[in-house]
């Protein structure tokens, strides 16, 4: 039994000695941290290594009958969709870095894209990726948005032209969606 103790205490006062010993040169560390001026080089380099970061985000929400998504139009402006599922209505609003105003308007409607069938309620889920295509000052948006009807797996990728130079000149730009493409994603037939 002596034996058995005299492990216990001779393993656990080691713990405790090499926690302390940690905690005091984390301490020492930090406190001679603190009393050291600052560089300007080191907060330089982290500043630049930040404004090298590009960060792209998206976001998407759909309630009973209205979707909305986020997707960028191109480096500088953002786009928001917004998904009408009574009307059919697929909008997107661009959003002019200069002035903080909605400068850009594109629409289509997704019903003859995306029936609804006969006795079932429209279900759609709406997303934004990114497209860069190549191409002078009039080209699509970076963006396509992609809709999908839950009910019968269809699902079709819609962009717009966008003409770049119209965010500096502050000129409003109005047109139709284009439809891309589509397909279907399910191949079973859901039935209520």
């Amino acid at each position: 039994m002596r034996l058995l103790k005299s492990r216990f205490w001779r393993g656990t006062g080691l713990g405790l000695c090499l926690g302390l010993c940690l905690g005091l040169a984390v301490a020492a560390g930090v406190l001679l941290e603190r009393g050291a001026p600052a560089s300007a080089e080191t907060h330089e380099s982290i500043a630049s290594r930040f404004a090298e970061m590009k960060l792209h985000a998206s976001a998407t929400h759909g309630a009973e009958t209205f979707a909305v998504a986020t997707g960028a139009v191109d480096e500088e402006a953002e786009g928001v969709f917004f998904l009408d599922y009574l009307t059919g209505d697929l909008q997107c609003f661009v959003m002019n870095p200069r002035v903080g105003k909605f400068t850009g308007w594109f629409k289509t409607n997704i019903v003859n894209d995306l029936p609804v069938e006969k006795g079932k309620k429209p279900t759609y889920v709406m997303a934004t990726g990114l497209w860069n295509v190549r191409g002078g000052n009039q080209r699509p948006a970076q963006c396509v948005v992609y809709v999908a009807d839950a009910n019968s797996g269809i699902f079709v990728a819609y962009s717009f032209p966008w003409v770049r130079g119209t965010t500096s000149t502050l000129t409003a730009q109005a047109a139709p969606m284009l439809r891309l493409d589509g397909g279907k994603a399910r191949n079973l037939e859901i039935r209520e």
